[in-house]
């Protein structure tokens, strides 16, 4: 947890990185056209070595993105249509701030977004989370902003690591990566002494591999095998990158941007695995912190404005009640996630860590289509946590998935 001097400090050295505009962080977009075999979108995926891509339609300007997670679980990637799976996407003008783009793909879990002209609409560019971390390493470099001030690795980690053993199939890695909205599995096995060992990494970019249909000796195409065969076959065995739970925000990025990496796992002296970084979580870190004596974060605040709001008063009044029944509170951060879309319409999970000086309190709510309820219900569940004097021991944070 990171002190409340530190986490101000840190709000206040970053406010020039999420002010600027992004004009100077904007790319080449990865576009592709409307109504396309997905077999198509994957190979263009392989090529460019990209995590989404932006279909424009030329009638009402509107954009579409298809993301890597939203094409793992397809079937027959070879007759299905881009049309079935692209959802609309937010999109940016040169003129939005860095700010404004890592709130939305912090929500979305994107990587990457869309850049319009203001005038004409159409898609002249993208900017992507590498770009942002990119632009904060090279702050640093010209000292607009202070290491010093920085928060540490374990303090930005997804605590909680998901794992899946070392023979499951690659279908049940797409399924888990689905349901946890993630794009990182370790593959790990226990040891007879009940140490966790990672044997591996496999991310999203591996599994888009087995979409690829390959050419059997007959000259057929199947995926078939592909999906059959063992996780552990796909995981990155030799280039797992591991930090240590002290090393500095900025000496993790660096890490990262040095061995071209997405992710690294927070390891501690002992080699147990305390949780993993990704960009999501760096770029989470660019998030909202509300005007309160208690340093208040919201990562993946909504678009729409009274949404936003809601999510910021909802949050605020929990807090502030919570500090009521445990003065220690010395730091609250909400996460939103959405889960699911139908129609205009999406899913939302919510977790919320509440420090306090001596404890960490975790709540993370059941998927539903409103936000007001699962605040309101978020509240109940940490008044009983706060409330209850608990003599248990600290779960297990590895979860096992599939094998």
């Amino acid at each position: 947890m990171i002190s409340q001097e530190t986490s101000r400090n840190l709000y206040k050295s970053l406010k020039d990185i999420r002010t600027k505009e992004i004009k100077e962080l904007v790319e080449n977009p990865v576009l592709t056209k409307d109504d396309i075999t997905l077999s198509k979108i994957i190979a263009r995926m392989i090529k460019e070595n990209a995590h989404e891509v932006f279909i424009q339609l030329p009638d009402d300007k509107s954009v579409s993105c298809i993301n890597i997670r939203d094409i793992l679980l397809a079937p027959n990637s070879e007759s299905l249509k881009s049309s079935t799976l692209k959802i609309a996407v937010p999109t940016l003008t040169e003129d939005d701030s860095i700010g404004d783009a890592a709130r939305i793909m912090s929500l979305h879990r994107l990587r990457s977004l869309p850049v319009i002209n203001s005038d004409s609409k159409e898609v002249i560019g993208q900017i992507s989370s590498r770009r942002i971390i990119n632009y904060l390493y090279d702050a640093f470099l010209e000292k607009k902003i202070n290491d010093q001030k920085m928060m540490s690795a374990s303090d930005m980690m997804t605590q909680g690591l998901i794992i899946i053993d070392p023979t499951a199939k690659s279908d049940a890695a797409k399924v888990t990566m689905m349901r946890e909205s993630i794009d990182h599995l370790p593959v790990a096995e226990t040891q007879a002494d009940g140490k966790t060992v990672i044997k591996g990494i496999v991310t999203s970019n591996h599994l888009l591999q087995t979409l690829v249909p390959a050419e059997n000796v007959g000259g057929e195409e199947s995926q078939g095998i592909a999906s059959e065969q063992e996780i552990i076959r796909l995981a990155d065995r030799k280039n797992i990158l591991t930090v240590k739970p002290e090393d500095t925000f900025i000496s993790t990025i660096e890490s990262l941007l040095k061995v071209n990496s997405t992710y690294a796992i927070v390891q501690s002296p002992d080699d147990k695995q305390l949780g993993i970084i990704t960009y999501g979580d760096i770029i989470s870190v660019l998030g909202e912190q509300t005007q309160s004596e208690i340093p208040i974060y919201i990562m993946g605040m909504p678009n729409d404005p009274s949404e936003a709001e809601l999510v910021k008063s909802k949050f605020h009044s929990i807090v502030e009640h919570l500090s009521k029944i445990s003065p220690q509170i010395q730091e609250a951060r909400c996460k939103i996630k959405i889960k699911d879309r139908d129609g205009g319409r999406r899913r939302y999970e919510v977790s919320a860590n509440i420090y306090t000086a001596h404890r960490l309190y975790v709540y993370t709510s059941t998927n539903k289509w409103d936000l007001a309820p699962i605040f309101d219900e978020m509240i109940e569940g940490l008044k009983n946590q706060i409330g209850e004097v608990k003599t248990e021991h600290q779960n297990d944070s590895l979860r096992y998935s599939g094998g």
